[in-house]
């Protein structure tokens, strides 16, 4: 099954489109202008959606054109698409939207059987619900769910990593079952989302629009809906954990402007994300928060997955406690809210620590060691070049070392262009190595200094006084978080797991590299030498046949 050239086929699609819809959306007026609930200060063009829409598409019609659940499933998402550009460029009511999902979510019922027929053991005997029943009711979750994931959109990059994270979960349980067609989906928009994210993590350049985060929201819920009533053995309740945080924002969103006697869908700043805003967490801080959140529920999702109804309601129900108490106990009033001001104090205190530059003068040349010393030692792990002559890599070097003198100001490309090259091959064929030399115990102290490396390297982030160059976004952290995840699910088999790690690895080499260069404010001699170090000695283990 071609699932890497599907996730690379969207990636690059996206990608792709976005430069030229970008300037389409000036153009027509496709803008967000930015007013009192939202937290951009420039217009930025609401493009994004049909990229992605794109870029999911084409691989998913090529592989599966003739499946009728993709074929109703694509008809419905292109009718989503519609009526969200038509959003982005006439500001339709919220009627005309739910007009729109509503004759979709009834395309993938009627078309693609999406029903929901099933409650396991809420129901005596295993009953199943009858057509008038489950069709309302599969209709109302539908709606919903796309509705919660629209709402989700309020800051950069929040409603597109909430549904990576849920289309990973989602595919990983349909590779698992056999239910490939379903898996490749989740694989299209996955690819398509990591394209967009490049582009929306704060600051955005471009913003995915209502066409973007109803389709986000449509196409995660129908195809956990499919997953979950037609793989038996899935409780049918665990979309509920999977989309619970967004649901749960969204209810009491709108249970509140009801009690307040305004309409449900009307603007302001109450949502999840707004109020940890105003408790003094940065963008990037409530982002990430609301990640973590997500991936809990989607840990949660899985080890739940075969669980009673009853128990997986209990859970849902106590992170509904826990989320709205917390909340009511930030916002209080009194003596109680003033408590969360003490990350005024914190906040304080990281930037006198930052100006007086203790901290990053001690662990940046952690930082540098570390990353020099893993970088020899997994070119002295891999193994030796195949079909390429040992000398090559003594060439690469001296070109290197030329560039130093004669074209000094193309160095730094050309050095990070080097590192990313060989970095994969270093850490793919030495982790193999390690673990046959080593066995388990060196093998976990070597992925334990990886970790020490990334630590570092956040904590020089944190601490750097510069304003420009490489500096961490939700987005890294989201591709950490998504890896964990991966390496720490059951049912990996060793070699998936050990891919995983080399992954992660590569991605803490990756990071750590662009700390370095960042901050080394462009004195890169020392970067130099260690690249030309580890070239030299894979042309020694090469040319010696060690």
């Amino acid at each position: 099954m071609p699932f890497l050239s599907t996730l690379f086929v969207s990636l690059v699609l996206t990608i792709a489109m976005i430069p030229v819809l970008s300037r389409l959306a000036v153009r027509w007026n496709m803008l967000d202008v930015p007013d009192e609930r939202k937290v951009h200060e420039t217009p930025v063009p609401r493009c994004g959606g049909v990229a992605m829409a794109m870029g999911a598409f084409i691989p998913i019609l090529y592989w599966y054109s003739d499946d009728p659940f993709i074929q109703s499933f694509l008809l419905a998402a292109g009718v989503i698409v519609l009526f969200g550009i038509s959003d982005d460029v006439l500001s339709l009511s919220p009627r005309w939207k739910v007009l729109g999902q509503i004759i979709a979510a009834l395309i993938v019922i009627y078309g693609g059987d999406v029903r929901i027929v099933s409650l396991g053991g809420l129901l005596p005997d295993g009953m199943l619900l009858p057509a008038w029943i489950s069709v309302p009711l599969t209709l109302f979750v539908i709606v919903g769910v796309t509705n919660a994931i629209n709402l989700a959109d309020g800051l950069d990059g929040l409603a597109g990593g909430i549904s990576l994270l849920a289309m990973c979960c989602i595919g990983y349980l349909a590779y698992m079952t056999g239910r490939y067609e379903i898996g490749l989906v989740c694989l299209a928009f996955g690819g398509a989302l990591f394209g967009f994210l490049r582009f929306n993590t704060h600051p955005a350049s471009i913003f995915m629009g209502d066409s973007g985060s109803q389709l986000l929201g449509f196409s995660a819920i129908t195809l956990s809906l499919i997953l979950t009533q037609q793989v038996r053995a899935f409780s049918p309740l665990i979309p509920l954990l999977l989309f619970g945080a967004p649901v749960l924002d969204t209810l009491t969103v709108m249970t509140s402007r009801i009690m307040n006697g305004r309409p449900p869908f009307s603007p302001d700043r109450t949502h999840f994300h707004h109020r940890l805003l105003d408790m003094g967490l940065f963008h990037s801080e409530t982002v990430l928060t609301l990640y973590l959140i997500q991936a809990i529920l989607v840990l949660a999702t899985f080890f739940l997955r075969f669980q009673s109804e009853c128990l997986i309601l209990s859970v849902y129900l106590l992170f509904t406690l826990i989320t709205l108490s917390f909340f009511h106990y930030a916002n209080g009033g009194g003596e109680q809210s003033q408590r969360f001001f003490v990350l005024d104090h914190y906040k304080a205190r990281l930037r006198s620590l930052r100006d007086q530059r203790r901290i990053v003068k001690f662990v940046f040349p952690c930082l540098k060691y570390l990353l020099f010393a893993l970088m020899l030692l997994s070119s002295f792990f891999a193994p030796k070049l195949e079909h390429v002559p040992p000398l090559s890599a003594v060439a690469v070097a001296a070109l290197l070392l030329v560039m130093r003198y004669l074209r000094p100001e193309a160095l730094g490309k050309v050095l990070r262009m080097v590192f990313y090259l060989v970095v994969p091959y270093a850490v793919w064929g030495g982790d193999d190595v390690v673990h046959q030399l080593l066995g388990a115990g060196g093998d976990l102290a070597f992925s334990i200094t990886f970790v020490l490396m990334l630590m570092t390297g956040m904590v020089v982030t944190i601490f750097s006084t510069r304003q420009q160059g490489f500096r961490s976004t939700p987005l890294d952290f989201l591709i950490l978080l998504i890896v964990l995840l991966i390496l720490i699910l059951p049912g990996m088999s060793f070699q998936e797991q050990r891919l995983g790690l080399v992954g992660l690895k590569c991605i803490i080499f990756y990071i750590s590299f662009e700390v370095l260069m960042a901050d080394v404010r462009g004195k890169i001699d020392g970067v130099l030498m260690g690249m030309i170090l580890s070239l030299l000695v894979f042309s020694l283990k090469s040319y010696y046949g060690i």
